[in-house]
């Protein structure tokens, strides 16, 4: 009898979908960022492969993410801390959990573990689960937000390593999956008003917590979420605070999944939020006038990154990429696909072997 069996290519592709570094050798690996892309090296650990695919970072760690502002967490005899792109640790590997830094300041946790396995991973677009790529998330088994310890301590640190400010003390806590300053404003949760709001540097709130749900600032804008008529409303806020896209989209309590940032002019939201408008079930694009622009036949649709998003159809299992007019400019035949980001996408894709082994 002939058996036929599937094993997985990892790639990075351009913006053609053309391979361009074979990343098959490696257990797993990340987006790029600032020239470099973490990657694990069987049976050794992590390092980081510049866009030429060499090495230049050896695996010498745990665990790694991706660099921010020239330093990268990593993960090293079972702490946290921080390397330069010469790989030198430079902030001690002291943390149980670390976010990247962003615009000179990272939210770090000490001294409980935090209740996951690997580094925290990114919104937006990093869908799938799979052991071969990071920086995924599951669309079929989201758990939701992870909540941190109870008796974890967060604090605010600079690129030396100096603490800003101790969260707990503040009465604030993070969202530990995007614990990050954007456009000066962190979004915090506020253990007082148990709502969401945002803070500035000095930690005072400019944005006041009233908030079920929120994400950090882009392009001007935050999606939040309120609660209307028992069900989590999204829109878009400024500055100060005030609504530009009223909260009528229906997040059905799923504001991570079924929501995105505004990425190069347009948010993606899950049909599913306002099924009068279009069908159900698909994602579009609204602008910041909050008019649909883009309507997809997708079960998911992502942000956009150098003019493409990522799509995931429900029919094939399979993920791809569209173009602005929404047509596919990458064909939707991946097992997992993660977002553009400086000019790569990592993608992975089953090669079948008809002809592996016999069995008589």
């Amino acid at each position: 009898m002939l058996r036929t069996f599937m094993t997985s290519q990892h790639s990075y592709i351009d913006r053609t979908g053309k391979a361009v570094i074979d990343v098959s050798g490696y257990e797993s690996a990340g987006n790029f960022s600032e020239g470099l892309a973490a990657v694990k090296v069987r049976n050794k650990g992590w390092g980081f492969i510049n866009t030429t695919g060499a090495l230049v970072i050896p695996p010498n760690f745990e665990s790694a993410f991706t660099f921010n502002e020239g330093l990268a967490p990593v993960l090293l005899d079972g702490k946290r801390g921080f390397i330069n792109k010469n790989g030198t640790l430079v902030i001690e590997n002291q943390y149980d959990w670390v976010e990247g830094f962003s615009e000179g300041v990272a939210v770090v946790q000490r001294p409980s573990s935090p209740k996951r396995s690997e580094m925290p991973r990114p919104t937006g677009s990093d869908i799938l689960g799979h052991s071969n790529i990071v920086e995924v998330w599951d669309l079929t088994n989201d758990s939701g937000d992870r909540q941190a310890d109870n008796d974890s301590e967060f604090l605010a640190i600079d690129t030396t390593g100096q603490i800003l400010a101790n969260l707990d003390q503040k009465k604030i806590e993070v969202d530990i999956d995007d614990a990050r300053f954007s456009e000066g404003l962190l979004c915090v949760h506020s253990l007082e008003k148990d709502a969401m709001g945002y803070v500035n540097k000095s930690w005072e709130f400019v944005i006041q917590p009233t908030f079920a749900a929120a994400a950090p600032f882009s392009e001007g804008l935050a999606r939040v979420a309120v609660i209307e008529s028992e069900m989590e409303k999204l829109g878009f806020i400024d500055k100060k605070g005030e609504f530009v896209i009223p909260p009528e989209f229906n997040t059905d309590f799923d504001f991570r999944r079924n929501s995105s940032n505004f990425s190069e002019g347009l948010a993606a939201i899950s049909e599913g939020l306002n099924p009068t408008r279009t069908k159900a079930e698909t994602f579009v694009y609204v602008d910041k006038k909050r008019e649909i622009v883009l309507a997809t036949d997708f079960f998911y649709a992502g942000a956009f990154h150098d003019g493409l998003a990522t799509v995931y159809s429900a029919e094939t299992d399979r993920w791809g990429f569209i173009d602005r007019t929404g047509k596919v400019a990458v064909p939707v035949q991946y097992e997992s696909a993660n977002d553009f980001s400086e000019g790569l996408a990592l993608v992975s894709r089953s090669d079948r072997n008809r002809n592996a082994f016999i069995i008589h």
